[in-house]
This record gives C-alpha cells, structure tokens and sequence, in this order.
C-alpha cells in the first residue's frame, strides 16, 4: 500500500513504551535494546496495571512478562486454535505443545458464508462466527485459546526508526508517526509495535508497527467471542506466516539475505530479513488486472527486483547472496512452470515458491499425519498462542475493550468455579465426616459383638470346667457315701504299719494297690521262695490282715536267685476288730 503522508490527524493509541510512562534513564532504552522477544505493545497493559498510575508498568515488570510469556494476556495452554480467514475460505488447525515442540492435532477447512467478507472487511461477523462454530463442531475441535487471521482494509504494516534520544513516551512517539498516515481513520485507529533488533549490528532501535480500523475488528472480535471462539489475538496473516516457517528459513541463516513475497487476502506483504533481523516491510494491494495469472508473476516479479535493486544501490552492505521465498494465492493447481519463469525475471537469486495447499511444508508440523493439510498462516496464529522460542515478532491487535470484556468474564468464571468448588468440599465434607461417623459407630459395634462373643465364650468354657468340677465331686461324694453305707471304716496307717512290721529283711515291697477298702495287692521281689512263705504267714498274723493268701511266684530273668510275688490281703476294719 502507498504510504502516503498527510497533516497530523487527531489519533488515540497504545504503544509498549507508553505504559512505562516518563522513564529514567535507561528505563525505554533498556527495554528496546532487548530487540527481539519484545511482547506486544498492546497485550501487556490488558493484563496488569499498578497502583500508581493506572495503564503503566515498570521496565522490571515488563521484563518479568517477556520471560513469563504472560504478555500474551492469557494462562499458559498447551492446546491453541489458529483460525485463518483468506480466498473465501476458513481455515482451522489445532496445535499441541510437547516437550519436542508442536503437534498437529486436527484441521479443518470450510467456506466464508456469501456476504460475510466483502472488500477484505468483514460484513457479516455474526455469520462468519457462526460458520467458524459450526466447522468446529463438524470436526470435534475444542479449544480454550484462539488467534485469528487479521481481516480488515485498509492496514498499515511499517518499520518506524526511534530517535537517538528515546522520548520519554515511546508509545506516544509510534501514535504521533501513525497519524501522517493517510490510509487510516484520524479517531478510530487500532495500532499495536513490538522492537526488533537491528540487522546491520548498529544498535539503531527500530519498531514494527501494525494498524487498522479500530471499529472494523473491534465488533468482529466481540461477535466472535459472543459465540465462543475464545479469540486471544487477532495478528496479520504475514507475521504468523513468518512465524511458522521462522525454524526452517530464517533461523541461523547469516550468510544470506531472506526475501518473503507473501500474497493473502490480494495483499503482497514483503519482509525482508538479515541475520535473523527483519529490516524491510511494505505491503501493496494486487490490483484487479494483476489477478490474471499471465500478469500475475509479472508483476510479482517487478516488486520483487524493486526491493533488490534498492538494497543493491542504497544498502550496499547488504550484497551477497538472495533466497526468495514466494507464497501465491493460487490455490489447487501447481506453480511450477511459473516459478521457472519467475526465475528467467529475477536477478540470480534461490527461489522457492509455494501455494497455500504446499506452504505447510516449510512449518514444524510438515510431517503431520492428519489427512488434510493445514494452513501454514493458521498453524503460526496457533503457534503464537503456545510460546515458543523462535520467530519473536509480536503483534496483536484484540481491542483493549474485548480483551478487558473477556478478562472480566474469566474472572466471573473463576469466582464461580471457585464457589463451586467450595461448596463441592463442603457436601464432600459432610459427606467424608457422615461416613467416618458411620465407620466409627460401626467399628465400635462391631468391637462389642466381638467382646461379647468372647465373654461368652469364656463363661461357656467356665462352665464346662465347673460341668467337670461338680461331676468329680460328684461321684466323689457317691464313694463316700458307698463307704459310708457299708458301716466299715479302714485304718490305712494301722494297715500299713502291719504290713511294714511283718515284712521280712529278704523281702522288698515294689508296688501296692487297692480297688476297694476291703482288699489290697502286694507286688515285689524275694531273694528265695521260703522268704516269701515266711512272708505271707507273718501276714496273716497281723490285726489287721484278716488273710493273705500267695497269688504267684516267678523267677526274676534279669537277676539271677530274685524271685518276684503277688500277695492278696484281706482286710479288717474297725468294726471287725471290735
């Protein structure tokens, strides 16, 4: 687009340095002097505002964003939707983070409803999100966080060269440039920077500034989000393209410049960048002869060798060799005998053109298994939203009104959802606490059946024992009483002394028994037959013997001239002494 100048218009805006405020030295400087990896100016004020002076951040706290990744304005994910809105139709993929990089989850493609988008503005916001919900919902894609391809003309996409002297409000200054832009409205301008380096190793500070019609994106976005897309950043269609295929074309290439002619939304965006910098950017509008495809090359091919030549005579350093990588919006239908033409056009350069059906190839996800192939400008929107290291150019042009509107939405759903948790471990706890009463009672229950099975057990194996007891005293009692009813009472110790006294010396007593009171059994040994004679006659010459009689004799085999015996006695009680 020509970058035509006018007097200075009226112009609201935000830039990075315009919430560090009035800074000290080195306060700006030293933010910008960081270069690439700078957050959007845009995203870091929706997020945090301090106490002192509302809208401004101090340089630390910026800093702490840039390595927290929460300039983005959203939580950490590891799942982001990149929605791509180009050529009549939408496009959709959805990335996973990994500790290896990304992840091709799922892609999706459909068409731009009739009327929705018209002159590259969007018409009809509530029908293209309805469109975009119902492509989801056909290919189950759910996604907390979103970026969207900007849709809006005209846009202004410049490099803007900062002072010497860093004014005291950056923001401010980038506002102040924008406003001799002639392209864009005096009142209503949505405008986002972010610092890039310097390629030349100067130490020249530089900003990338991107703006549009605020009213044209701020009521797409709110439609958008009123349906529940979710969207986190709307960015321009070239910087997430740059974005994706950062790794495999531009990162640690030092030995060559890098020219990109990116065509989306009939907009060619040239980016040209040198040792990993992005130092050039125009953007023009195809006109409607130059969409034949006979004129088509030609023409890319005059823009292309008008940034060469420039930089062969004002930019002499910057001689060496040239990679030109081209993306067409020539759709389903191969390039190649273009592209060989296209090179007859150039001046000796590496050239590579892809269409949007093959750019998918040059992405961190080429070798996806998903049957479709992904839009590479939808693949970087997600890949803006999941932090990864590389490409860091930063732009987002989400309404600071949407951004607040949707930060004050998740703050209502987080209250809620922590309410709810509340009450959750609330009924849990009666719960967990009802149960453990009802364990305990149970526990306790189940210790007395168990106490009282074994009290019963025991009294039963007291009673068995007392069962016994009385049955012995029993039948002790009954002898007593058989004793005691025969009238006979036997003197055991007169017994005994008897049979003790009328033992001989020759004669040893081993063994007496006695079944009843009236008989008794004397075993032992003899050292000879007349012994055991003179034994038994000594017997029944005792009181108390009434009359021993010889039951056996037998030789003792183990000791030779012993002789063992077995007397039997008759015995006399009181009564019969008497």
């Amino acid at each position: 687009m020509a970058n035509k100048k006018r007097e200075k218009p009226k112009h609201l805006g935000r830039g990075l340095a315009s919430l560090l405020g009035p800074t000290t030295s080195g306060g700006a400087e030293a933010v910008l002097k960081s270069g690439l990896g700078m957050p959007s100016a845009k995203t870091v004020p929706q997020m945090l505002k301090t106490k002192s002076r509302p809208g401004m951040l101090s340089v630390k706290t910026v800093l702490q964003m840039l390595k927290t990744g929460s300039a983005l304005g959203i939580l950490s994910t590891k799942t982001a939707l990149g929605i791509d809105i180009s050529d009549g139709r939408i496009n959709l993929a959805l990335l996973e983070k990994s500790k290896n990089g990304v992840r091709l989850l799922k892609t999706a493609t459909g068409p731009v409803p009739d009327g929705a988008v018209k002159d590259g503005n969007i018409e009809d916001a509530m029908a293209l999100a309805k469109a975009i919900k119902a492509l989801k919902v056909r290919n189950k894609i759910r996604a907390q966080h979103a970026a969207v391809s900007l849709v809006a003309d005209p846009a202004l996409m410049q490099i803007l060269g900062l002072p010497e002297k860093l004014p005291a409000n950056i923001g401010q200054f980038v506002q102040e440039e924008v406003k001799h832009y002639a392209m864009l409205p005096i009142e209503n301008a949505a405008i986002d920077f972010c610092g890039i380096k310097s390629s030349g190793g100067s130490g020249s500070r530089r900003v990338l500034v991107v703006a549009t019609d605020s009213q044209k994106i701020t009521d797409a976005a709110k439609t958008f989000n009123s349906e529940g897309l979710n969207i986190d950043s709307i960015e321009p269609a070239s910087v997430a393209y740059i974005r994706c295929c950062y790794a495999k074309k531009i990162a640690e290439r030092f030995d060559r410049n890098l020219l990109f002619a990116i065509v989306h939304q009939d907009i060619l965006t040239l980016c040209l960048f040198r040792n990993q910098a992005l130092d050039f950017v125009r953007t023009k509008r195809l006109e409607p002869h130059v969409s034949q495809d006979e004129k088509y090359f030609d023409w890319l091919a005059e823009e292309i060798n008008a940034v060469l030549k420039f930089y062969e005579f004002e930019v002499p350093e910057a001689l060496g060799e040239w990679e030109v990588n081209i993306l067409t919006g020539i759709h389903n239908r191969s390039v190649e005998q273009e592209a060989e033409s296209l090179r007859a056009k150039l001046k000796p350069v590496e050239l590579e053109v892809r269409t949007p059906e093959d750019a998918y190839l040059d992405t961190p996800v080429a070798d996806t298994s998903c049957p479709d192939r992904p839009s590479a400008v939808a693949v970087g929107l997600a890949m803006k939203l999941l932090s990864l290291p590389g490409c860091t150019l930063n732009i987002n042009l989400l309404p600071p009104v949407v951004a607040e509107a949707k930060s004050a939405e998740k703050q209502t759903l987080v209250i809620a959802n922590v309410a709810a948790a509340i009450l959750l471990l609330m009924i849990l706890s009666v719960g967990f606490f009802s149960m453990k009463v009802k364990r305990i009672n149970a526990n306790i229950q189940q210790g007395k059946q168990m106490q009282l099975r074994k009290n019963t057990q025991a009294l039963l194996d007291e009673q068995g024992l007392l069962n016994k007891q009385i049955a012995n005293i029993s039948k002790n009692i009954k002898r007593t009483n058989v004793i005691l009813s025969t009238g006979s009472f036997l003197r055991w110790d007169q017994v005994l002394n008897d049979i003790s006294l009328a033992t001989p010396k020759m004669v040893r007593i081993t063994k007496l028994s006695s079944k009843d009171n009236s008989k008794i059994v004397l075993e032992g040994q003899a050292l000879s037959y007349e012994a055991i004679y003179l034994f038994v006659d000594m017997l029944n010459a005792c009181r108390y013997v009434k009359s021993a009689s010889l039951i056996g004799t037998k030789k003792d085999s183990k000791s030779a001239g012993r002789v063992d015996y077995s007397i039997r006695c008759s015995l006399s009680n009181e009564k019969d002494i008497g």
